[in-house]
């Protein structure tokens, strides 16, 4: 679960039609200026601004970054997240479910945005994002329903077949390669950066006793947990997994792990973090990845991709026939877009979404929307141990 607590953005292209202004108040930045409306519901422009506000805050952009050919196109797509996210819950409201598949599912949902929070930190999270445990549970049951929704009218033949995954592996198998991996294990003594010669002596010569223990046969575990420092390993017998190149303190680190063999001390050396000796316990070599253990990943990354697709093209629908009734101009998002303006040097390119499909909500989530079609990242999984 990311840091940012904002519900996630609701997005659609489609052109819509404008009618004249809501007569209770005519001042469209007005914050009781009824945008959009159908039946016993309304949009406010209120509504609409906290979307935009959302949006460019999880994405840490401002109006004037996007400027004013920009700044139409947000409002349009926040305005279709908000009416279709309405729409959705409409027909939801239609549709019969079990109320134990829904608590279960809502339950998941909440356990899956805790993650490994515990209740405090959780209720921090919460408190810092301006927002209580009951609007979170709001947001999760929205949510559930709409992907209830999803499921039942949008959603057909969104499994992979195996040739479309054979397909996809072999076009990428460069993103399948995984570096070599070492595992070891260490006893670090920790090194200030202020400390005497004495105190610098005193250390090096209690590495150097740890490291007699075991050359002289001592279980390193049980060395470990006497003497290292490595608050993280030393419960561990000094562990500390598998690694690549790259992921250490310092390359004199992985000089040392690269170039000590399976079951072998290495000698005591000189890190940023101290001095330490390693014993190197186990290996893994680089290479491609089989297609048997990657095979669910890119699975999952097909389906993805069949979802939104198929979520696109029912929005699009949906926002097409629903009649609702807008109160303000918007843009035809079928039509070709400015360019972006230019960045200030030193500072991100600002965007706008370009028209993916419409999300169900997710509180506490990013507001940035996902990309229209996903494909397998530069990371692929690690392979097992």
């Amino acid at each position: 679960m990311k840091n940012s607590f904002s519900p996630v953005v609701f997005l659609a292209g489609v052109a819509l039609l404008v009618t004249a202004c809501h007569p209770a108040v005519k001042d469209p930045k007005d914050p009781k200026f009824v945008v959009a409306e159908k039946g016993d519901w309304q949009v406010l422009r209120s509504q609409l601004d906290s979307e935009i506000a959302g949006y460019l805050q999880n994405t840490h952009q401002t109006p004037e970054q996007l400027g004013p050919q920009k700044m139409p196109i947000l409002e349009t797509l926040m305005l279709d997240n908000i009416v279709f996210k309405k729409l959705m819950l409409d027909k939801a409201a239609t549709m019969t479910f079990k109320p134990e598949d829904l608590a279960k599912d809502e339950a998941t949902e909440l356990e899956r945005l805790k993650g490994p929070l515990t209740d405090d930190q959780f209720q921090e999270k919460l408190k810092q994002a301006n927002l209580s445990l009951d609007n979170l549970k709001t947001h999760i049951h929205e949510k559930v329903l709409i992907g209830k929704v999803l499921q039942a009218e949008a959603f057909k033949d969104v499994e992979p077949t195996d040739q479309e995954i054979n397909t996809v592996y072999l076009q990428n198998k460069d993103r399948f390669v995984i570096p070599p991996k070492v595992r070891a294990s260490r006893i670090l003594i920790l090194v200030g950066d202020k400390v005497t010669p004495a105190d610098l002596a005193a250390k090096k010569k209690a590495i150097d006793k740890a490291h007699d223990r075991v050359v002289h046969g001592e279980d390193f575990a049980k060395v470990a947990q006497d003497v290292s420092e490595d608050q993280y390993s030393k419960s561990n017998g000094g562990d500390i997994g598998f690694f690549q190149r790259g992921e250490s303190e310092s390359p004199d680190f992985d000089l040392v792990a690269f170039g000590t063999k399976v079951g072998q001390v290495s000698p005591v050396f000189q890190t940023p973090l101290g001095f330490q000796f390693l014993k190197v316990t186990d290996t893994q070599a680089g290479g491609v990845l089989p297609i048997a253990e990657v095979r669910s990943y890119i699975a999952d990354k097909l389906r993805q991709k069949k979802m939104q697709e198929q979520q696109q093209a029912y929005s699009k629908k949906v926002l097409a026939e629903s009649g609702v009734i807008y109160h303000i101009k918007l843009v035809d998002l079928s039509a070709p877009q400015p360019p972006a303006n230019p960045a200030t040097p030193g500072a991100p390119a600002p965007t706008v979404p370009s028209t993916p499909a419409p999300a169900p909500p997710d509180a506490p989530s990013s507001a940035t929307p996902p990309a229209t079609a996903p494909a397998p990242a530069a990371t692929p999984p690690p392979a097992a141990p």
